[in-house]
């Protein structure tokens, strides 16, 4: 009886552990996010293409090359039309747990299908997909993003 209950407790303790847990990793951009008006807006050479428009998600296999192993970077972008001008929002955590969370407004370039920073961060449309890749990656590919449920696109 006493294993019993042990067991029953310690299962408990771990079904409450992993609730906590789903619960303080949900990040990502919602539209709470993206209401209201920017405080960066996109610097246009070439309108975007119109599938860019709306948010997009995915995870982005990256190498940590200290560790020769990869990690799994949640990624996310809101590009929005406000009047004449484009605005991006832009979402990614940095390695496992979330330590680093890179997460606002951006000041980017649009390009038609592409939109980058200087940073080497770049998002494009392919064969009608989106993608997000970092420039100066070297073992990485492109991710394939997903669109965010309710963002329009």
């Amino acid at each position: 009886m006493k294993k019993m209950y042990v067991a029953l407790m310690t299962t408990a303790l771990l079904f409450v552990a992993c609730a906590f847990a789903a619960a303080g990793q949900s990040g990502g951009i919602s539209p709470s996010d993206v209401a209201g008006t920017p405080t960066a807006f996109c610097k246009v050479l070439k309108e975007p293409n119109p599938i860019l428009l709306g948010g997009w998600r995915g995870v982005h296999n990256r190498w940590i090359s200290r560790a020769s192993r990869f990690e799994l970077d949640p990624v996310e972008f809101w590009l929005k039309k406000y009047g004449d001008k484009y605005a991006i929002y832009f979402y990614r955590s940095k390695a496992a747990g979330g330590d680093k969370v890179l997460k606002g407004w951006r000041s980017w370039t649009i390009n038609g299908d592409q939109i980058y920073s200087e940073t080497g961060v770049k998002l494009f449309t392919q064969n009608g997909e989106v993608f997000f890749s970092w420039e100066r990656a070297t073992k990485e590919k492109p991710t394939k993003l997903t669109p965010i449920p309710g963002s329009a696109n």
